[in-house]
């Protein structure tokens, strides 16, 4: 028969219980996991007291438990140290830095502006120029896509950039 937690072990009579054993170590354990260095010194405490307690019925000297705790705790403490070192040698990624507002903005104002030019283009144009610089899509799968020859995608696609830049320099006041 096992003891439950809050007694003690058989034929250990007069031995603390699991409970008075945790009230007394586990601000001791806490403070020691801190100064070895661990960065969740509580949870290296509280992982010792979970591992005593799967072995609790088969301690024999109950004597020695602060031993066995403070065995515990060192070498977790250990352990994580050396996993945070590893883990601060290895490069973390860095999420994309924000866009300003400004920069959002003038994106915004480009945008915009870019799509009032392209419906001033032929359906075929705006199609072309769509699958070709937003799909990236080649000549070959534009054409099949399309329905049309690969040298009418060229060509439509060269008089649309043409139309784009006439159109981009008329709103800019005639530059090219």
């Amino acid at each position: 028969m096992s003891a439950s937690v809050g007694e003690s072990a058989p034929g250990d009579l007069g031995a603390p219980t699991f409970h008075d054993l945790f009230r007394e170590y586990f601000g001791q354990m806490t403070r020691l996991a801190h100064l070895l260095g661990a960065d969740d010194a509580e949870n290296v405490a509280q992982e010792a007291f979970v591992k005593l307690h799967q072995r609790w019925d088969s301690l024999t000297d109950h004597s020695r438990v602060a031993g066995y705790l403070r065995t515990i705790v060192v070498n977790m403490s250990r352990s994580r140290t050396r996993h945070l070192r590893v883990v601060r040698r290895t490069p973390q990624d860095r999420p994309p830095d924000e866009l300003s507002a400004e920069v959002r903005a003038v994106a915004n104002w480009e945008h915009q502006r870019l799509r009032a030019v392209l419906v001033r283009l032929s359906r075929r144009q705006r199609e072309v120029l769509v699958l070709r610089y937003w799909l990236d899509l080649s000549t070959a799968a534009i054409a099949e896509t399309l329905g049309i020859s690969p040298g009418t995608v060229k060509a439509t696609t060269h008089h649309a950039m043409e139309n784009l830049r006439k159109h981009l320099g008329d709103d800019l006041g005639g530059e090219r």
